[in-house]
């Protein structure tokens, strides 16, 4: 290799840096078993997704305050990092490293670069770690810990539908949808006592983007959970007031994908903490399909009544 060159990021490197990390992460799938040889993903599907992501990327890499670098072999790029700032929390949405270059300090030196001073008690830093015991100890050094498992879950949807009519409580408590000015309203008020920090700027734009179903509270008229879906079949992220709460939200958020859009297969991220509504979906078919870890610097108090992102870029 020549040597590797770091530099800051510019918007005309965001399709670059996704494909990049899209076709790793197609190659990590391999490995791990998740895909069979021959259905990873050409320059034409890639297209495709980009512009799926396009607008959520765009809206990460936006973010003032957060930090996004490149590195380049020569005229290769090899790698890139993304920090996104909330309130007082740093994300790192997206560290990828192309397989040509593993285990060559890569990873580490982008890290360096975004995140050049250690956490600090006001400044916290969150993780969705995905990777072997050199990848989760490298974020280690960097001052983050596990503080929770993260797991895709997935199910057939026609099993799904199946098992959801046997349920005698499949109705559930009533859960209808919020306008987004509504929304956001709500989850300024749920949302920071569960992940330790606020995200409204988040909120506004899934209100844009996403619907919001919420399960309000008839006496006091304020919601006990939320869960956010896109017209894409993405659920989450969703909060409760309880651990118990955030069930019927999420319930009714995979009953809407799975009746309107008739996916194949269709899944969520889910914390392993969320014990009830891991417990449902288990006796509900869901099945692991993989493993990673919440790390953070701090602890985050409330990820028992949280449904992570999906797409899995942001806690």
């Amino acid at each position: 290799m020549s040597e590797l060159r770091f530099r800051e990021g510019t918007p005309g490197d965001l399709r670059a840096t996704f494909e990049l990390g899209e076709s790793a992460w197609d190659v990590s799938r391999l490995q791990r078993g998740l895909l069979r040889p021959g259905e990873e993903r050409d320059a034409e599907e890639l297209g495709q997704q980009w512009k799926r992501d396009r607008s959520f990327v765009e809206f990460v890499a936006a973010q003032p305050g957060g930090s996004f670098w490149v590195c380049e072999d020569g005229d290769e790029l090899v790698g890139y990092a993304r920090v996104a700032h909330f309130g007082s929390m740093d994300e790192l949405t997206e560290l990828w490293v192309a397989p040509s270059h593993a285990r060559h300090g890569v990873g580490r030196g982008l890290l360096r670069h975004a995140w050049p001073e250690s956490p600090t008690p006001d400044l916290g830093r969150v993780v969705l770690a995905l990777g072997t015991p050199a990848d989760l100890t490298l974020y280690t050094e960097f001052g983050v810990m596990p503080v929770s498992g993260h797991w895709h879950l997935r199910h057939r949807v026609e099993q799904y539908l199946e098992q959801r009519a046997q349920e005698v409580d499949a109705a559930g408590p009533g859960v209808h949808a919020l306008t987004p000015e509504r929304a956001v309203e709500e989850w300024k008020a749920l949302e920071p006592s569960a992940i330790g920090h606020e995200r409204p700027q988040l909120h506004e734009y899934f209100g844009r983007t996403r619907t919001c179903l919420a399960r309000v509270d008839e006496g006091s008229g304020r919601a006990v959970a939320l869960c956010w879906v896109s017209s894409g079949g993405d659920i989450g992220p969703a909060v409760g007031r309880s651990t118990e709460d955030l069930v019927p939200v999420v319930l009714t958020a995979l009953d809407r994908v799975a009746k309107s859009q008739e996916p194949e297969t269709f899944g969520v991220f889910c914390t392993t903490d969320s014990w009830w509504l891991l417990d449902r979906l288990r006796r509900l078919g869901f099945r692991v399909h993989w493993p990673a870890w919440v790390m953070s610097s701090v602890l985050i108090p409330g990820l028992d009544r949280y449904l992570p992102t999906r797409p899995a870029r942001l806690l």
